[in-house]
């Protein structure tokens, strides 16, 4: 007997230094400086893989030890183990976009096989649960206090308003929310161990506990503080009804002063009171939230069960919400929630991606894991098992009222951790009176370990192509910023050869291309435009909804193919209803290629309904234009007056779009409806130039006195006023050029209208970011490019004196008037409006990129 407990204890050490390079790749991803995006690029995704392998390796090594004993998790685990590898599958398999839920499904395995190895080797060693539990909250504080190192708060952060933003501690997971997840993990258990443990550990704990608090608050996550909050005020109800504790009314006096200190201290964190501050229970939009945040989980809530009703049953596949999201997002979102990555709520998560079946799943794993801790609760004996049982439990509870807020278990350091808890409660259950399990046999063991290996192959192909892509697109990326453009090109495209499911490689490829047309020869611009739409067009291919990705496909193609051009530009509008892009312009200008004018002037209209600036630009002096400038104008004018007509003023937005209508009328010399009263001081003083420019001037000086240092005001008065053109530009923070230019004009043009239309500027649609959230690599991160409009220009003082600021992110009824103006004179519903489908792309031609 004692021989073959030798053998068996030999045969677990030969092993362990898998486990071993498992777990250390696993910590060194948890402390890597943000980690969540740097797993997804070169040389960073090498580490979580090759110890995710090694957990596989490890796992397939203990199964083959025959002569050593291995037990399953036990407890009803297995089986929600295998439902979760089940529904995984199925719901990949059933998804639009598979070998990207596969990629996911993939990841997650490997956390269940590492759970099963930790398990197995616990078992094996006969480690002790306070071992364990040593472990983990050392690697925790650790994690403390390298985010605690790695904060930087931007200067100023002592103000309240800076302070903030100083709050959003990001250090190491790459995001605020993450890392305040991890804490909402991590101080329960370390707070726990500081009572479980003895000695020098249990000062490094409390010490610990501190550190953890501190790190939580300033992550500035409302939603970890609130996991936080909600286990703080379970102890305090612990402590005051505890049947076996004396002293009632002194108890009720600790625990109301404990849970006081602790909701003060919540309190003082500027990004709660934040929450508290955007409720608005009499605003007239109908939005009590007016907290950004709070405000897109509404609508991403909304999102979740858009994509129940179309897919309840299986989602539309794990890990592959980013490239379906904006077909599901509600009309009222507005400018928000472009190609939502997760839905910030684990619960909606599970649902969107997996529907009910990934819901189902969910409500088991949390059913099974509380009947484990009540049973070890009703088992347990020794005080320091009971404390890592409440800690254990305390960081559940928080973690799970957190969870709620945002969705995090894609991150690596934060799904280990929560594997490493349950491991915990395992190793307690396999301490304490509870029945022991039984262990495999050997012939299931030998088709497991079979089957094991089978995908381990899986793996390692998966990961081998896609790392090759980070590979190839990192040399990529260095060669060009080296100038290199031909061999970075080179390097991009052996990239998207190896992973044609990810439109980073062709999109990367399509936009160095085109921004090299300025560069080359007359004679060699067709090609590289030709060179540059393939890439943009299998980019578009890869990711159909991403909008802007059929943005650039409309742009490009109108010039040759107007029809194919429309389509893409229906798409486009489709998926993103209002967009300060000119989609609809696009639009436009392709149905009046094809002589649809009646389609074209809606189209045109409706571009200046969300984007008034635009029916001021150069481009209506085009002689194309001129025939239906009119048309658009009334037609646009009517849809604005309109929307004024049904709405409050009280509502927000509407004093920008009211301003901006009188703008508009007054500048193209339509009747004035607007009430002056209600403008804004230039707007007025613009308007009071065609009576008397002494009138505009006392407005201007009347305002400045209120905001001195406004420098579009300031600008206004140098042209009213050109004596006093020298306070503006003492200011101005301008290209000397510029600043020239300006000067001329202030003295040239003694017309109003003439001086805002006296110079010109190139328009510059930006605003693609984060890129490498959405599609789960780095490198996603340098596409930028939206397609310029050939010869789109606009008029360069109206932007310096802001004549029409951004319109709000949420402005429910010019969203919902655009859609019922698109729908019914274009026939073109977004996508949530059209039973979640869009235009199909056009099909071109097989031999149309060579002849562009």
């Amino acid at each position: 007997m004692a021989q073959t407990s030798a053998q068996q204890l030999n045969a677990v050490f030969k092993g362990w230094w898998l486990g071993g390079v498992g777990l250390v790749a696993v910590v060194f991803m948890t402390w890597l400086p943000h980690s969540y995006l740097r797993m997804v690029s070169w040389p960073w995704a090498l580490v979580w893989q090759l110890g995710f392998l090694a957990f596989g390796g490890w796992l397939v090594w203990q199964l083959r030890q025959f002569h050593v004993p291995f037990r399953p998790l036990g407890y009803g685990l297995d089986w929600a183990v295998a439902g979760t590898g089940i529904v995984l599958m199925v719901c990949s398999l059933a998804s639009d976009f598979k070998t990207v839920a596969l990629w996911n499904v993939v990841l997650a395995t490997y956390y269940f096989f590492a759970l099963y190895c930790g398990v197995n080797w616990i078992n094996q060693a006969q480690l002790k649960a306070t071992q364990v539990a040593a472990a983990i909250a050392t690697t925790m504080l650790g994690t403390t206090l390298i985010s605690l190192l790695l904060w930087r708060p931007t200067s100023g952060a002592e103000l309240d308003d800076s302070f903030s933003t100083a709050l959003r501690n990001a250090m190491p997971f790459g995001h605020h929310n993450f890392v305040g997840g991890y804490f909402a993990l991590a101080l329960p258990f370390v707070a726990a161990c500081a009572v479980a443990f003895k000695g020098w550990l249990r000062w490094l704990m409390a010490a610990a506990s501190a550190l953890a608090a501190i790190a939580l608050y300033l992550s500035g996550s409302r939603g970890a503080l609130l996991g936080i909050l909600v286990w703080l005020l379970l102890i305090v109800v612990a402590f005051v009804v505890n049947p076996t504790a004396k002293g009632r009314t002194q108890r009720w006096l600790l625990g109301g002063l404990g849970l006081a200190v602790a909701i003060s201290a919540l309190a003082s964190n500027s990004r709660v009171r934040s929450l508290f501050g955007g409720l608005d229970f009499n605003d007239p939009s109908g939005f009590v939230v007016q907290d950004g945040p709070v405000l897109d989980r509404y609508f991403l809530a909304k999102t979740a069960l858009n994509i129940f009703s179309h897919r309840p049953l299986v989602g539309v596949g794990p890990g592959v919400m980013s490239r379906v999201s904006n077909l599901y997002r509600p009309i009222e979102t507005g400018l928000g929630q472009d190609h939502s990555q997760q839905l910030h709520s684990t619960p909606f998560q599970l649902l969107g991606e997996m529907g009910l079946l990934g819901l189902g799943l969910d409500l088991a794993w949390l059913v099974l894991v509380a009947a484990l801790w009540l049973r070890l609760y009703q088992t347990a004996q020794e005080p320091a098992s009971r404390w890592l049982l409440y800690g254990a439990g305390g960081s559940f509870l928080a973690y799970g009222v957190s969870s709620l807020t945002d969705y995090q278990l894609e991150n690596v350091g934060i799904s280990m951790a929560l594997g490493a808890l349950l491991l915990l409660l395992l190793s307690l259950a396999n301490q304490t009176e509870l029945p022991s399990l039984p262990t495999l046999s050997g012939g299931t063991r030998r088709y497991l370990s079979l089957a094991l290996v089978a995908w381990l192959a899986i793996t390692t192909y998966l990961w081998f192509v896609t790392d090759l892509g980070f590979f190839f697109a990192h040399r990529a990326l260095s060669r060009a910023e080296r100038g290199d453009v031909a061999s970075s090109l080179q390097q991009l495209s052996a990239a998207a050869t190896f992973v044609p499911w990810d439109p980073t490689y062709p999109a990367l490829s399509g936009q160095i291309i085109y921004q090299l047309l300025p560069l080359v020869s007359p004679g060699e611009q067709d090609a590289v435009r030709r060179d540059a739409l393939t890439n943009l067009y299998s980019a578009a291919a890869i990711a159909p909804n991403d909008a802007w990705f059929n943005y650039n496909m409309a742009v490009l193609l109108l010039p040759q193919n107007p029809a194919a051009a429309a389509d893409y530009s229906r798409r486009a509008v489709q998926l993103l209803p209002r967009k300060s892009a000119l989609s609809r312009y696009v639009l436009g200008q392709a149905y009046l290629a094809q002589g649809q004018t009646e389609a074209a002037v809606t189209a045109f209209s409706l571009q200046g309904l969300g984007h008034p600036e635009f029916l001021t630009l150069p481009l209506w002096e085009q002689e194309s234009l001129a025939p239906i400038k009119q048309q658009v104008l009334d037609q646009a004018l009517t849809y604005h007056e309109s929307i004024l007509n049904g709405l409050s003023p009280k509502i927000p937005g509407y004093s920008t779009f009211y301003d901006q209508t009188a703008l508009i009328r007054w500048w193209q010399r339509q009747p004035l409806t607007a009430n002056r009263d209600g403008l804004r001081p230039i707007t007025q003083a613009l308007l009071a130039t065609d009576q008397s420019l002494e009138a505009a001037l006392a407005i201007v000086n009347q305002a400045l006195e209120a905001t001195p240092q406004d420098q579009a005001l300031l600008l206004l008065r140098a042209w009213l006023s050109p004596a006093a053109a020298q306070n503006y530009f003492a200011q101005a923070e301008l290209p000397a050029h510029e600043k020239v230019l300006l000067t001329e004009s202030l003295g040239q043009f003694r017309d109003v209208r003439s001086w805002l239309t006296s110079l010109v500027e190139p328009v510059e649609l930006t605003g693609r970011s984060l890129l490498g959230l959405t599609y789960r690599n780095r490198y996603a991160q340098g596409i930028n490019f939206i397609a310029p409009i050939e010869e789109m220009e606009q008029w360069a003082i109206p932007n310096l004196l802001g004549l029409f600021e951004e319109l709000p992110r949420e402005f429910v009824a010019l969203d919902q008037a655009i859609e019922t103006i698109q729908t019914k004179q274009l026939n073109l519903p977004s996508a949530v409006k059209n039973r979640f489908e869009i235009t199909p792309p056009p099909p071109l031609p097989e031999n149309f990129f060579s002849q562009v």
